[in-house]
């Protein structure tokens, strides 16, 4: 049972990879169809996971590896889709044929990858048990970000994502936990 959940586990990361896609409406049709293949199979891997016995050694370790690499790569389809759903512009680079002294609204650069690196401290909080980490990773995110929130639309796609972000990294380090208890 645990090589079963570990090769469903890396096909939930292989699935994420293969979805990830840059902020914008171009990649929305693939990030939902990601996200449903993601959260299949990361349910999938938590069915297999609670029946599975400890894992122990290297077999604990790659369980680790695979639900820290499920979380980074998988949550970026996830808050796509979730951004779709939401009617929120995801942000890509701001609209420079406009007026450049605007506030660029919905432009939260850097959003992928902060959302990648994010989702790996939370998975990483969870399955080491370091739980004030996770205010810690939030707070760091919030303050770094706050000049940008004034817009309406920038605080709505913040928080979005920050709450998508969270849930599929905790989701997925939830059943690292298991596989590793």
């Amino acid at each position: 049972m645990i090589a079963a959940a570990l090769v469903l586990l890396a096909i939930t990361a292989v699935v994420g990879a293969a979805t990830l896609v840059p902020p914008g409406a171009a990649g929305v049709p693939r990030a939902v169809a990601g996200a449903l293949a993601s959260s299949g199979a990361l349910a999938a891997t938590a069915v297999v996971a609670l029946g599975a016995t400890e894992a122990h050694g290297v077999t604990a370790a790659v369980a680790r590896v695979l639900a820290v690499l499920a979380a980074m790569v998988g949550g970026s389809s996830c808050v796509t889709a979730v951004f779709a759903a939401a009617g929120v512009r995801g942000g890509g680079p701001p609209d420079r044929e406009s007026d450049p002294d605007e506030d660029t609204a919905g432009a939260l650069r850097g959003g992928l990858a902060i959302g990648i690196l994010e989702r790996a401290a939370i998975a990483v909080c969870v399955l080491t048990g370091f739980v004030a980490g996770l205010a810690v990773v939030v707070a760091a995110k919030g303050l770094a970000r706050y000049p940008e929130l004034r817009s309406p639309t920038t605080s709505e796609q913040f928080i979005l994502g920050t709450f998508v972000s969270v849930l599929w990294a905790a989701a997925c380090a939830g059943v690292g936990v298991a596989l590793v208890t």
